[in-house]
């Protein structure tokens, strides 16, 4: 059930999701704030938590309003002209436009297609120097699955042994896909975060508490 905590005028939808977890985490999700805890943490310890980060959770939430003309793309952190023609899907970066070719009609699922083969070109050239780093910190390279994700920026799966990356990240300067990518395979080793798992990617990204800190308050669109 969607609940509404009302503050100086303004409105936050949230809803409260009990489990047998240790820590409570609060997520942006689907127009609403999602609360995930335990059965022992009371609701007015809840409360108390939502009012004191109102402002940044009503501000994460009307970031999600934001929208992108047709005729607009952004790739690393670059906007640029797009201009769809018709034909079999090919694409190219010229100065301050994107042309692209496609016979769909679908102008989401066309920057999909864009954002995808970028992400999959950014990781080949990058590829080398994160399995070095990897390799120097007891980790082995896997293969990654590059989906369009709406609440979340990469994630390990255990039992594939794989890292599923969004391909909203190719919107985004690149240091976020490099954050992410070392998030994602401290999880090969510690799967939870816990004061180990943040140990190591320290040691990964020293400086990700930067990256990380800025995209909780980058909305995927």
């Amino acid at each position: 059930m969607i609940y509404q905590y009302k503050k100086n005028g303004k409105i936050l939808n949230y809803q409260i999701h009990r489990k047998r977890i240790k820590n409570t985490y609060f997520r942006i999700r689907n127009q609403h704030l999602l609360i995930t805890t335990n059965q022992f943490t009371t609701h007015e310890t809840i409360m108390n938590y939502i009012d004191q980060k109102f402002d940044h959770f009503h501000n994460r939430l009307e970031s999600m309003h934001v929208t992108e003309r047709d005729d607009e793309i952004m790739l690393w952190d670059v906007h640029y002209q797009l201009i769809k023609l018709k034909g079999k899907f090919s694409y190219e970066i010229d100065v301050d436009r994107v042309i692209v070719h496609s016979n769909l009609d679908d102008i989401k699922k066309i920057k999909q297609q864009i954002y995808k083969n970028e992400l999959s070109v950014w990781l080949h050239q990058m590829e080398m120097s994160i399995e070095e780093n990897i390799k120097n910190h007891g980790l082995s390279p896997l293969n990654y699955k590059l989906k369009y994700l709406k609440s979340k920026f990469g994630s390990y799966h255990r039992k594939n042994h794989e890292i599923t990356l969004n391909t909203f990240l190719a919107r985004l300067n690149p240091i976020y896909l490099t954050y992410v990518i070392y998030h994602e395979y401290a999880h090969a080793l510690v799967f939870n975060h816990s004061k180990d798992f943040y140990n190591l990617l320290s040691k990964l990204m020293p400086n990700h508490k930067v990256y990380q800190k800025d995209l909780r308050k980058i909305a995927i669109i």
